[in-house]
């Protein structure tokens, strides 16, 4: 969902953001309580759906139904088997530049905080093709679907994304990250 921040920018939110109503009527307004964002003021004008019993709400709505979050994501990245695991839900094709892997070791993986341009060419396999999970908290080193990797974590089995996604999305450890990834040399 696009809303406006407070400064005037625009930005898309991800789905299943923690945030606090502080205002109901022709804007949204509300505090956005996790992710990139945290403790940022912003709104989102409401729908007029007057002919129907709802109000137009995109956020209360949501908030009344509950947030669907569990515990953080445990995923095991194998650089030279070119493997991902997710507890949960499996095992993947997976991998990285053979030059430039992701260092070795255990890092968050953020709440996404933007769709990635780059995963475009992946839409008509996977819907959610652009969200891209940043590892670490900063640098340009992300977990995606795709064929093509530049020392993220490449999740090429592209038509298995989107359930990737609505794993993740909803996992949580504290308020910017999904849970963590090891990385490991084998």
């Amino acid at each position: 969902m696009r809303v406006k921040l407070n400064d005037g920018l625009i930005w898309p939110l991800p789905e299943f953001l923690k945030v606090l109503v502080t205002k109901s009527e022709d804007r949204e307004e509300f505090q956005i309580l996790e992710g990139r964002f945290r403790d940022k003021k912003a709104s989102v004008k409401k729908k007029d759906w007057t002919w129907t019993d709802w109000d137009g709400s995109f956020i209360e709505n949501d908030i009344q139904q509950g947030y669907p979050h569990k515990g953080p994501a445990k995923i095991k990245f194998y650089i030279k088997s070119k493997k991902i695991e997710i507890d949960g839900l499996g095992e993947f094709n997976a991998k990285t530049e053979d030059n430039n892997p992701p260092p070795v070791g255990r890092h968050d993986i953020e709440i996404p905080y933007e769709p990635h341009p780059l995963g475009e060419g992946y839409t008509a396999q996977a819907k959610y093709a652009k969200t891209w999970f940043r590892i670490g908290h900063f640098g340009d080193r992300f977990l995606h679907c795709g064929s093509i990797s530049a020392g993220c974590i490449t999740v090429e089995d592209i038509h298995k994304w989107d359930e990737i996604y609505n794993h993740l999305i909803i996992s949580r450890k504290g308020f910017d990250s999904i849970g963590t990834v090891e990385i490991i040399d084998k």
